[in-house]
């Protein structure tokens, strides 16, 4: 659908080719500037909600691994169960990189452009706007000064011609007068001839004076196409560089072409398949149903206490080494259950946080030590470029245009540790600048 219309060109104030009329075009070079920061607005609201989905993602996996690790669930079933859990942190992993890259990137590049075709003069404006503006103002003075001529030499031309009128009405009138002498009547005349002279002496003038005009047309129009061809060849440049950034923003999102995005649910659908009930009856029936072993009760002679005390510890002592049957089967149904209930869960959310940006391990002994070290760093002031707010206990919260002290420099996942209002945190590395 086309976003041109006849109504936004009746719309317009004026003609290109009236004077002053190519400072839309002049405003269309700042209006440039202006767009790439609301581009890398657009993409940084995209890429917050990207890491906030990624870290709800696993925090919801972390809080269900404990609620089913703590609950009844056992066996395949279980299994199935945390396969949802896994989906959920593959797929934090992937927004979480997402984000990263929409930040690094894409809104990387469109700051790198920016800055490399936009040059800031000392006082205000743009040194690009500067050039046209006064190009098409230099193509326009010639044209501007005859036209100036020409409006002035019709102003003087119509007075004449409504001073014409005036004079032969009043000559009318003066010959239809009886009470005026015939004196008055010829003054009035020879005002009607004097007023039509000078009508048409402003009149060869006026059309002298566009002739003038007219004559530098095509010169005019010249020089002004050169100068508006110059910011459309500007603004060619800055169409196409959003059109490829937005293309590369289509290809960090677009998860239909992400081979581990496939994975993951092809993984997920699998471990779901693997649930067996049958499988999972069975293994309940031999360690929590009929199918454990039993000791069953026998008659026992009476024996002295002394001797039953040796007994009781002659058996205790086959149980641990092994010897007699009823001992081998309590042995047995202990050591299925302890296997079962002991089971340790490599939690993949644990190795998904450990991989977090921000994520740091502290040692409770050092702690205190180390923050004192940190504090008397002196580091490096930085301006905040855009709001964040912090989301983990580590990362600092800021607004845009505040001055923190950056004391690290940026790791491999893009996060810096700083100072601001007296806390030490982490903040992303590209929401400030050095000063």
């Amino acid at each position: 659908m086309s976003v041109y219309s006849d109504e936004n060109i009746l719309s317009s104030e004026g003609s290109f080719w009236e004077i002053g009329q190519f400072k839309r075009t002049v405003k269309r070079v700042d209006d440039g500037h202006r767009l790439c920061n609301e581009l890398m607005g657009l993409i940084q609201e995209r890429s917050e909600i990207e890491r906030k989905y990624s870290k709800s993602l696993r925090h919801w996996s972390k809080r269900w691994n404990e609620l089913i690790d703590k609950g009844p669930e056992y066996g395949t079933i279980k299994s199935a169960w945390k396969s949802t859990l896994t989906e959920a942190d593959s797929k934090s992993e992937i927004h979480s990189e997402m984000a990263k890259k929409l930040m690094q990137e894409v809104q990387g590049a469109v700051k790198t452009w920016q800055k490399e075709n936009y040059h800031k003069k000392m006082m205000n404006g743009f040194k690009e706007t500067t050039e046209a503006s006064d190009g098409f103002a230099k193509a326009q003075k010639p044209w501007a000064k005859t036209l100036k001529a020409v409006n002035s030499k019709k102003v003087a031309y119509h007075t004449a011609c409504k001073a014409e009128k005036q004079a032969v009405s009043q000559e009318a009138t003066a010959s239809n007068d009886t009470s005026l002498s015939p004196d008055q009547v010829k003054k009035a005349k020879e005002k009607v001839e004097r007023a039509q002279q000078e009508k048409e002496k402003l009149e060869t003038r006026y059309r002298a004076s566009l002739d003038d005009l007219k004559a530098l047309n095509p010169r005019y129009m010249e020089d002004m196409g050169i100068q508006f061809d110059k910011t459309q060849v500007f603004e060619k440049k800055r169409i196409e560089f959003f059109k490829q950034t937005l293309k590369d923003m289509h290809k960090v999102l677009d998860l239909s072409n992400c081979p581990s995005f496939a994975q993951i649910y092809t993984d997920f659908s699998k471990t779901i398949e693997n649930a067996d009930a049958e499988k999972d009856l069975k293994w309940w029936k031999a360690n929590h149903g009929t199918g454990m072993a039993m000791n069953w009760p026998d008659f026992e002679e009476y024996k002295e206490e002394l001797h039953a005390i040796g007994s009781k510890r002659a058996t205790m002592k086959n149980s641990v080494s092994g010897g007699g049957d009823g001992s081998i089967t309590v042995k047995t149904v202990r050591s299925i259950d302890n296997d079962y209930n002991n089971t340790e869960y490599n939690d993949p959310l644990l190795s998904a946080e450990r991989n977090y940006p921000g994520y740091t391990q502290y040692d409770d002994n050092d702690n205190d030590g180390q923050m004192s070290q940190e504090s008397q760093e002196e580091g490096v002031p930085v301006r905040a470029l855009y709001k964040y707010e912090g989301l983990e206990d580590d990362e600092l919260s800021f607004e845009v245009g505040d001055i923190l002290i950056k004391l690290d420099d940026e790791d491999e996942q893009g996060w810096c540790r700083g100072r601001f209002n007296g806390r030490e945190g982490l903040y992303p590395s590209n929401y400030a600048e050095v000063i």
